[in-house]
C-alpha cells in the first residue's frame, strides 16, 4: 500500500503560499517584470580594471564584512 508523503505535500503547498505572498507584495509595491535587460546595467566599475579585479574586490569586502560581524 502506497503511503502519502506529508513532507512533499507540505513543501508544495508552502511554496505555493510563499509565491502568492510574494506576488501580492510585488503588486502592492508596484513591482513590474523587467522587460529591458539593459536597464539593469550599472556603471560602477572602472573600464580599465578586469573582471578578475572586480571578483577579487567583492571577495575581500565580503571577508572583511564577515570578520567584523564575528567580532
Amino acid at each position: 500500500m502506497a503511503q502519502r508523503n506529508p513532507v512533499a505535500h507540505d513543501e508544495g503547498s508552502g511554496a505555493e503560499a510563499a509565491r502568492k505572498e510574494l506576488e501580492t507584495l510585488a503588486e502592492q509595491q508596484g513591482v513590474r517584470p523587467i522587460t529591458d535587460f539593459e536597464s539593469l546595467r550599472a556603471d560602477f566599475w572602472p573600464e580599465d580594471e578586469s573582471v578578475d579585479d572586480f571578483v577579487r574586490t567583492v571577495r575581500e569586502r565580503r571577508r572583511d564584512s564577515q570578520s567584523r560581524s564575528i567580532e
